[in-house]
């Protein structure tokens, strides 16, 4: 009863993916189509005669390690899909495998060598597309003429830029294994630290879940028992990527469900808030005074309180004032406490909450504040 239900789910998965992707192999799949079509166009015509492998084979520039003066891009989910509004330059072979053209690609950073370049990112966070720019440091002002003279060299006139990339298919960023509970209270799982929801298996050492596929994290959980597993997660709620250690036992089983496919890829990013005084913006003191009221005067920072008011009289016999008198100014009572610290609870402050923060992304984000996690109903898998 089990597997017919699992099979289901998994028609019904696919008939959702293909008709958001169009209903065609050579439309993009939606977790795509954020790009713009011109930074494709290349790609598109190498592919059309082969619509099948479109979605598998449109490849980026992915970033796979960043150094720490260029957080702007972020490791494992970052793809450069083009530069300055253009796609990345390929080249084929006989094989039918399509490569960028590094040459050209150095050349085109030798000319902006001393000036900025714009870098087209695609992100696998919510599959949003942005915009980065750089800065390209020359390496050596008489190499650097040299090199815009000839414009054949391979030599670079640059800088290293600190972020290293590999050509990769974008389909490779879904291939991620979603925790949605742990089933064995004491299993490798719990005892590793795996928070249901919020984590997302995206690899493990010795790059052996880079080809994805559904049952391929049950597989080497199993070749890996009696030994230690390195996993590669990344969680949704502190926007972190952290390695765990987990010592498989002699069933081979990880003691969690997890979900793969189009509904378990990873969102959007959220911006995390943190733990410091809430300060909010000064609000205009006109908003909140009618216009039968005189505004009441300035109000600075370093002003005392004002002395509290006596017991207000019903509301059928206001206050009345004597020939000549201003009205006193209102009360703002409604705004006054928001002028409060808010302290967080005992448990977002404790060990958990400190341990994200160490290794937490510092990266510039995209809000999407808006968008919604995606559903947690779709294949599961008991590792």
């Amino acid at each position: 009863m089990f597997r017919i239900a699992k099979n289901l789910v998994r028609t019904l998965e696919q008939s959702v993916q293909d008709t958001l992707a169009g209903g065609d192999n050579q439309q993009l799949d939606a977790f795509f189509q954020s790009i713009p079509p011109q930074l494709l166009l290349s790609q598109a015509e190498a592919f059309k005669e082969d619509h099948v492998r479109f979605n598998g084979m449109v490849s980026g520039l992915r970033v796979v390690a960043v150094e720490e003066h260029q957080l702007q891009l972020q490791s494992f989910f970052d793809y450069i899909v083009g530069i300055e509004d253009q796609p990345i330059p390929i080249l084929g072979n006989a094989h039918g495998y399509y490569y960028p053209d590094y040459p050209q690609l150095v050349q085109i950073f030798n000319g902006r060598a001393g000036d900025g370049v714009k870098l087209n990112v695609w992100s696998a966070k919510g599959g949003t597309y942005r915009e980065e720019y750089l800065r390209i440091s020359p390496k050596d002002e008489n190499r650097l003429e040299e090199v815009s003279l000839t414009h054949m060299s391979d030599e670079r006139g640059f800088e290293p830029l600190g972020f290293k990339v590999q050509w990769s298919p974008l389909v490779a960023a879904t291939y991620t294994y979603h925790v949605l509970n742990i089933n064995l209270e004491h299993g490798p799982a719990a005892t590793a630290g795996l928070i249901p929801d919020e984590d997302y298996i995206i690899g493990c050492q010795d790059g052996l879940l880079a080809t994805g596929g559904e049952t391929l994290l049950q597989d080497v959980v199993r070749s890996r028992a009696h030994h230690d597993l390195v996993l590669y997660v990344y969680n949704r709620a502190h926007d972190c990527t952290r390695p765990l250690t987990v010592y498989i036992g002699p069933d081979g089983r990880l003691g969690c469900n997890v979900g793969y496919g189009f509904l378990h890829r990873i969102p959007a990013v959220k911006e995390v808030q943190d733990s410091q005084e809430y300060v909010p913006e000064p609000l205009s003191e006109d908003a909140f005074v009618p216009t039968q009221v005189a505004a009441p005067p300035t109000m600075t920072a370093s002003a005392p309180a004002p002395a509290p008011a006596p017991a207000p009289a019903p509301a059928s016999a206001p206050t009345a004032t004597a020939p000549g008198e201003t009205a006193p100014p209102l009360a703002l009572p409604q705004r006054s406490s928001h002028r409060k610290k808010h302290i967080a609870s005992p448990s977002a402050t404790g060990a958990l909450g400190n341990y994200f923060d160490e290794g937490k992304d510092t990266s510039s984000r995209l809000k999407a504040a808006d968008q919604q996690p995606p559903p947690t109903k779709s294949t599961t898998n008991n590792v």
